[in-house]
C-alpha cells in the first residue's frame, strides 16, 4: 500500500522492516477489542470498545476501510476504521453514533465521495512513534484510489478538559487552530493538513474533551 504525500510539513518515517500496515482481518477481532481497552480506558466508559459483532459488520460493509498495523511479533498495535459518505452529510452538524450507525458503518454508501474516518487508536506503549501518521497517509491512499474528494472527520480535543474552567469549546478550538494552544490530538491532525470546519458539540462521550469534537475535512 502506498502512502499518499499528506502534507508539506509532514515527515513520514519509515516503520521498521519487519513491522506491517495492511487491511484489518478477521482473526484480528480479538486484538482489536484489547487494543481498544487499553487505549480507551478511563475516564472513557465501556461503550468506547466495540464488541465482535460490530468488528464483524464492518467486514460486511467496508473491508478494505479498516486498516491495521502489527509490530515484528504479530501484535496488533494500532488500527483504523473508516467509511464514505457524501459530503452533504459528512459537514453537516452530526454526532458520531448518527453518522456511523452506533459504529456499525451501516451508513456507508459506497457512492459517497467523501472518505470519513470513524476511529484510530494507537497503543499507549507505541504512540509517539508515528503510527496515526502512517495510517493517515493509507487512508488518505485508499480514499484517492476509490475517487473521493475530501476527507472529513469528528476530531477529539482531549487536552480541553485542562481548560474548560477557563474557556468555552469554540474559542480553545480557534486557539488550537491558531497555534495557541496545543492540543495532543487535534494539532497533530492539523499538521497533516486538515482544516477546521466548525465545532461538533454532543458529538460523542467523552469526557476529556466534553463531549465535544473540531470537524476537519481535507481536500483530496
Amino acid at each position: 500500500m502506498t502512502p499518499a504525500l499528506i502534507a508539506a510539513t509532514s515527515i513520514l518515517r519509515s516503520l521498521p522492516d519487519e513491522w506491517v500496515l495492511r487491511p484489518r482481518r478477521p482473526e484480528d477481532i480479538p486484538d482489536v477489542i484489547e487494543l481498544m481497552r487499553r487505549v480507551y480506558a478511563e475516564p472513557h466508559g465501556p461503550e468506547a470498545v466495540w464488541p465482535a459483532q460490530t468488528l464483524l459488520r464492518h467486514f460486511e460493509v467496508f473491508p478494505e476501510g479498516q486498516l491495521s498495523i502489527l509490530d515484528g511479533q504479530g501484535r496488533l498495535i494500532a488500527d483504523s476504521t473508516s467509511m464514505m459518505v457524501s459530503a452533504e452529510r459528512a459537514l453537516r452538524p452530526h454526532r458520531w453514533s448518527e453518522i456511523t450507525e452506533r459504529g456499525s458503518l451501516a451508513s456507508h454508501d459506497p457512492q459517497g465521495d467523501t472518505f470519513y474516518g470513524v476511529d484510530l487508536a494507537v497503543d499507549p506503549e507505541f504512540q509517539g512513534m508515528g503510527l496515526a501518521h502512517h495510517l493517515y497517509a493509507a487512508r488518505i491512499a485508499l480514499a484517492l484510489r476509490l475517487g473521493c474528494r475530501s476527507f472529513v472527520a469528528g476530531a477529539r480535543m482531549p487536552g480541553y478538559h485542562f481548560a474548560a474552567d477557563l474557556l468555552p469549546p469554540d474559542a480553545y478550538l480557534a486557539l488550537v487552530e491558531r497555534g495557541l494552544i496545543y492540543d495532543p490530538t487535534l494539532s497533530k491532525q492539523l499538521r497533516l493538513g486538515f482544516r477546521v470546519r466548525g465545532l461538533l458539540r454532543n458529538y460523542i462521550s467523552d469526557p476529556e474533551s466534553s463531549d465535544c469534537a473540531a470537524l476537519i475535512s481535507m481536500e483530496l
